[in-house]
């Protein structure tokens, strides 16, 4: 009984976590989104998506 208490707690703790971090990717993505869009309107240069994701896997080269 108490075996399964402790499952249990765990796997709630678990399945908040995964919805924390869920909306923390969902709503960086917006945020994201919603800066390119108002620079770009501004008229400030705004790299492609290929030159940003090409940027992060630099970095993630310099880093490993």
């Amino acid at each position: 009984m108490r075996m399964r208490r402790v499952v249990r707690a765990v796997s709630i703790f678990v399945t908040q976590l995964c919805v924390a971090l869920l909306k923390a990717v969902v709503m960086c993505a917006i945020l994201g989104l919603v800066l390119v869009t108002i620079m770009h309107s501004m008229g400030v240069p705004v790299p492609s998506a290929a030159d940003m994701l090409r940027g992060v896997s630099r970095l993630a080269d310099v880093l490993s």
